[in-house]
């Protein structure tokens, strides 16, 4: 349900609920994704990794594998230039063919490239390599103590990334709270669950130059790495992104096949493809770094907040990957959605010899809000307070300023509580249905529209105007599925005029498209958005100054709307647009072509301080809040999610249809990270690297119930007011179900998944 804020009839496109642009190329069957990309004399390639956690390489002798008929190129990390990968210069840990060890089951020691994929596997099980076995850690906290088998020589006690953050005074806060309660919380290994694995098609021509078709979400990122890592200029390599089968943070990252892919490439001078197997996806590929917290936290009487302390474990895996992103993440989530005037955490994310981390949707910030929602619901408990009162009276709102200098420009958080309250029947239901086996839960999050990440933070964009008053969006941005596409045509058509089917969009190719960083940190939207409404309104302004001289009006008194350009104070005096961009374009010497260009990123953002965190990283921040109402068999543990009742801040939705979509998806793996998503890693070895074992909520999972409320802001710095709705939502979609099961069973459990087995058990030593 869409309700509050602008009137709609003011926006002739924004805020109407489109379907995506792309659902029928999807839906039909039509849309090319990076596997079905092929070229002619294309080779197929493939990647022996390494059967041990930790080992050194002796040697590799590829000569029957390049003996084998078929078989085009054999690589090792000797065919390399040596040149580690990091996602941030100050991590820079990672051969992504290494030549001397290996750190990880699955580790890439070689590749190859073939006519086709038999011969291509087969040809791995003629390389023969000697390896020397290592001692090896799985744990991050016993790869911290002294004399721990040591997995990069420059890590001491294998630590990767510390952060310590120190706002207030804690220990004076904690003096000053009635009550102090500490626990330890758990957070698991999951993966991304996206149903397309990774592929890549990569061509290096005879003039130097490599184009790739990948599956990523930051072409310009991808870009930057290749160029990186194979040590050449950025303007050989292009990057193209086709239809992407989801992402959420698992395709951020270079993980091997693009590196080998050009590489192999690169020494055949023919196409390479390589695409991985769901197996090799789930075993090697990318997955959620799992977190351990020890918590204590001080409060007034009346639940009031006071100071907060958190150690916190991370488990890295081999690679740092966004490891300094993660630990600031982590500390960010403390600091919103809720007052905090003294706050203190102590970070570790330590090296273990498993398959490293990466950012997953909600990256860095579901595990604290799981940990800090959960341990809220506990604090109430205790003092006999309501937890939803105890969230409204400590929700930030517009016009302050957290103790880390985050400035809330808007915030429609003590809405949203209410109206998930009311929607949940908070009142009447919570606390009273236990008879039934019944318990509703709530929990609240905040997010960041894009925090400032990399040197380059800017989006921009392009509109041109074809001869017959169509528009065209150059846009780098990558739609990854969350319809980034849809919005930049409903922007621009708003802009211009137009309707939806008037503007096609051109995105993420780094030779065409303009700059973007990708879709990550929930900024695709506020940023490029942004962009493309810049963009479009520098094509509107050009063309006023040719309408208004044939309307003898000044410039300021147009208005664009249904396909004309009329006067706004006599709209009965309109040109057709088509014929004003004709006059625009056609009118001899004082004609020219229409292109509109934009460039954003938000003023009032700034870098954190490097020493202290502190500083306001994000234009602005979303706000939710959410009920969830669970029903658990206390016989066998079983947990169905009946209903859950959505309120989101998220500025002002410019398409209630796509931002439903996100809302719902972020319910939906918010419950398989509570209920049932667990990677097994046994000795560094994953024993589950299927769906049919790794399990995720299906349909018959899902609450049987979803009712939403949008909560209208406005943003004054977001595109037509609107912000982030893709990742925050998730943080809080976790926390609300796990205090739900509690409420229905008087139980907790502070380690995830909450299994079954783990709820019968709490029972049991309850006497329940």
């Amino acid at each position: 349900m869409f309700k509050g804020g602008k009137d709609m009839n003011e926006y002739s496109v924004i805020g109407k609920p489109f379907p995506r642009i792309d659902s029928r190329l999807q839906a039909t069957g039509q849309a090319r994704f990076a596997a079905d990309f092929v070229l002619p004399r294309m080779l197929f390639g493939k990647i022996l990794r390494s059967p041990y956690p930790h080992a050194r390489i002796l040697n590799i002798d590829t000569r029957r594998a390049e003996k084998l008929p078929g078989v085009k190129a054999v690589i090792t990390g000797k065919d390399t230039p040596q040149i580690k990968y990091g996602f941030f210069r100050s991590g820079m840990d990672r051969p992504l063919l290494p030549a001397d060890k290996v750190r990880f089951i699955g580790d890439n020691v070689a590749a190859v490239a073939a006519i086709d994929e038999d011969i291509a596997e087969e040809a791995l099980d003629l390389i023969k390599v000697e390896y020397e076995e290592l001692p090896a850690v799985f744990d991050p906290e016993e790869a911290m103590k002294e004399g721990a088998p040591r997995i990069h020589d420059f890590a001491e006690r294998n630590i990767a990334t510390e952060r310590h953050w120190n706002f207030g005074d804690v220990e004076k806060g904690f003096k000053e709270s009635h009550y102090v309660r500490e626990d330890r919380f758990a957070t698991q290994v999951t993966v991304h669950g996206y149903i397309e694995p990774h592929a890549c098609l990569a061509s290096y021509d005879s003039s130097g130059k490599l184009t790739v078709w990948a599956n990523t979400q930051v072409p310009f990122l991808l870009r930057r790495d290749l160029a990186r890592t194979l040590d050449m200029p950025y303007h050989k390599v292009r990057v193209i992104k086709p239809h992407v089968g989801g992402g959420f943070g698992g395709k951020i990252l270079l993980i091997g096949l693009e590196y080998c892919a050009s590489l192999l490439s690169k020494k055949t001078g023919l196409p390479v493809k390589i695409v991985y197997s769901m197996r090799e996806d789930l075993s090697f590929g990318n997955r959620r770094v799992p977190q351990v917290y020890h918590l204590k936290t001080g409060v007034k009487k009346d639940g009031t907040l006071v100071a907060q302390y958190a150690k916190v474990i991370c488990d890295s895996g081999a690679f740092i990957g966004p490891g300094p992103l993660t630990a600031y993440n982590t500390g960010l989530a403390f600091m919103e959605p809720y007052r905090l005037p003294n706050f203190k955490m102590d970070l570790y994310r330590a090296y273990t010899n498993k398959v490293f981390c990466s950012p997953q949707r909600g990256h860095g910030q579901i595990q604290t809000r799981f940990a800090v929602d959960l341990q809220l619901d506990m604090i109430a408990e205790e003092l006999g307070l309501d937890p939803m009162e105890v969230r409204a009276k400590n929700a930030l709102q517009t016009g302050e300023v957290t103790v880390s200098g985050l400035r809330i420009i808007s915030s429609g958080l003590p809405e949203a509580i209410e109206k998930a309250a009311e929607m949940s029947e908070w009142k009447k239901k919570r606390g009273k249905l236990r008879h039934l086996n019944r318990g509703l839960g709530m929990a609240c999050s905040g997010f960041p529209c894009g925090a400032m990440l990399t040197a380059q933070s800017d989006s921009a964009a392009t509109v041109e105007l074809t001869e017959d008053g169509k528009a065209i969006v150059l846009t780098g941005a990558s739609d990854i599925g969350q319809g980034i596409n849809t919005i930049a045509a409903q922007i621009v058509a708003e802009v211009l005029g137009l309707t939806i089917d008037d503007v096609t969009v051109l995105a993420a190719d780094t030779e065409v498209t303009p700059y973007d960083p990708g879709s990550f940190s929930s900024r695709v939207t506020f940023y490029a958005g942004n962009a493309i409404k810049l963009a479009a309104e520098d094509v509107r302004n050009q063309l006023a100054t040719v309408a208004a001289k044939r309307l003898v009006v000044s410039p300021e008194h147009l208005q664009f709307r249904d396909g004309c350009v009329s006067i706004k104070y006599s709209p009965e005096r309109k040109l057709p647009f088509a014929e004003v961009v004709r006059a625009a374009q056609m009118s001899g010497p004082e004609g020219k072509i229409i292109i509109g260009r934009g460039s954003f990123w938000p003023r009032n953002a700034e870098w954190p301080d490097p020493v202290t965190f502190a500083g306001n990283a994000s234009g602005s921040w979303s706000f939710s809040a959410q009920v969830a109402e669970v029903e658990v068999d206390k016989e066998t543990g079983q947990v169905k999610v009946l209903k859950v009742s959505m309120a989101d801040d998220c500025g002002y939705p410019l398409n209630p249809l796509l931002a439903q979509g996100q809302m719902e998806g972020s319910v939906s793996m918010g419950q398989g990270h509570a209920m049932f998503e667990d990677l097994r890693i046994e000795d560094g070895r994953v024993i589950n690297p299927s769906f049919m074992d790794y399990r995720m909520p299906t349909a018959l999972d899902a609450p049987r119930e979803h009712e939403s409320y949008d909560v209208i802001t406005n943003d004054p710095v977001g595109p037509f007011g609107a912000k982030e709705v893709g990742e925050g939502f998730i943080n809080a979609s976790l926390p609300c179900i796990v205090n739900a099961i509690h409420d229905a069973t008087g139980v907790w459990v502070k380690e995830l998944p909450i299994t079954p087995e783990k709820i019968v058990k709490a029972l049991k030593e309850k006497g329940g």
